[in-house]
Formats: structure tokens, sequence, C-alpha cells
């Protein structure tokens, strides 16, 4: 599936085209991160820079993970979400 976060396959911070897929949930989450288009183009820098990439800071990570949340939720239930991912990142 296609990301629900991005159409362009573009860095989704700066709009590099060099790019490597990110799968937002990852670890067990993975598979439902690639059928569900929980994914977005990152630039090698903002993907696995150790400070600045999404793989070294947790504040970007999570930046991710919120806004995946949101768009999933412009269209589904938080109950769904929870069914899927069993963690809210939105306030």
């Amino acid at each position: 599936m296609k990301s629900i976060l991005q159409r362009e396959k573009r860095c989704y911070f700066c709009g590099s085209t060099a790019v490597e897929k990110h799968h937002i949930y990852f670890g067990g989450l993975r598979p439902t991160s690639e059928r569900m288009g929980f994914t977005v183009w990152l630039c090698p820098f903002h993907h696995r820079d150790a400070k600045h990439g999404v793989h070294g800071c947790r504040a970007l990570d999570l930046k991710l993970k919120e806004a995946c949340q949101e768009v999933y939720e412009q269209t589904h239930t938080r109950a769904e979400w929870m069914k899927l991912i069993g963690r809210n990142y939105r306030g």
C-alpha cells in the first residue's frame, strides 16, 4: 500500500529525491506499517543520522507517529487505531 502521509517519492522532511522507505511502526508492527501505508520516504540523513534521523532522534520519530495517527483517524476511529497499534500518540 502507498503511504497515507505522502504522494510523492521525496523526503518527508526536506524534499530530497534520494530516499529510503521508512516504516513508521517497526519491530512486530512492521507488517502492519507495510499493509496500512504507515510509511514515509526519507533521505539517508533524516532516516539514519545518529542525532537527526528518525532512528536516532526520538522527537522526530514521535512526530511521524503522531502525524500518521492523525491522518488515519480522519477516516477511522481511535478504537480502530488502538486495535492496530496499541498506543495513542496524540494528546
